[in-house]
């Protein structure tokens, strides 16, 4: 561990890892990736102190994804214009990208390499690219799949639908803000150039379950591991 002082780590954060795999990859500490979403309360500054905190106990090198660019296909689907939607997407992931740096600040946990990037500053690199390809082509040719997504973002669109239905095309569309992000359920070692890496997000989400449950045509690298971190009440 890399910080030992016992008031440094509190509250601390329960994990579930979902596989054994899962398991030895994050006992190992190398890296974890945390998926921080605009718009969610739960990310606020305080939650994030904490969870940075306690991820810099943990881990040697601790990066932040925020997905501005793949909200904007929210946005979208809710029938905002493609330049309302970009700068909607802005605001909201500018916001958030500078209370992830204020929460490390405030973490204080200086031994531990950080990073923070939006999504915008990774998508043009081949590596993530070509798993973007492969994610497309497994929703694309895989109906069980592609539905597991529609799903989550269903219940997304009726929250901002007053509880109506979407319709195909807009879930359709919301789904690639998922689609954006799978490349890093996958394999982030590829994408981030690290031997290993965790995942870290505050729920189970069914999709996700399907791709470590190896239900999906999705290729996952076997040093990608997925844990559900919780904070301790």
């Amino acid at each position: 561990m890399t910080n030992t002082n016992p008031s440094t780590v509190m509250p601390t954060f329960t994990t579930e890892p979902l596989t054994e795999n899962c398991r030895d990859i994050c006992a190992r500490g190398e890296h974890a990736l945390v998926g921080v979403s605009p718009g969610n309360s739960y990310f606020s500054e305080e939650r994030l102190t904490e969870l940075f905190r306690w991820a810099g106990s943990l881990f040697r090198r601790v990066d932040v994804m925020i997905p501005d660019s793949a909200q904007r296909h929210t946005w979208l689907a809710l029938g905002y214009t493609p330049g309302r939607s970009h700068r909607k997407s802005h605001n909201e992931s500018s916001r958030i990208f500078n209370r992830v740096n204020r929460a490390w600040q405030a973490a204080e946990v200086p031994d531990v390499e950080f990073g923070a990037y939006r999504l915008s500053q990774i998508e043009e690199r081949p590596n993530y690219q070509e798993l973007l390809r492969e994610s497309e082509k497994a929703l694309a040719d895989d109906p069980e799949t592609r539905e597991s997504y529609y799903r989550v973002v269903r219940k997304v669109l009726r929250n901002h639908l007053a509880g109506a239905e979407p319709t195909e095309e807009q879930a359709a569309e919301a789904a690639r803000y998922l689609i954006a992000e799978t490349p890093f359920l996958i394999n982030t070692p590829r994408v981030m150039g690290v031997t290993s890496s965790t995942a870290i997000y505050q729920h189970r989400v069914e999709f996700i379950d399907r791709i470590y449950a190896d239900q999906t045509p999705l290729r996952r690298n076997n040093q990608q591991a997925f844990v559900v971190t919780r904070p301790v009440s």
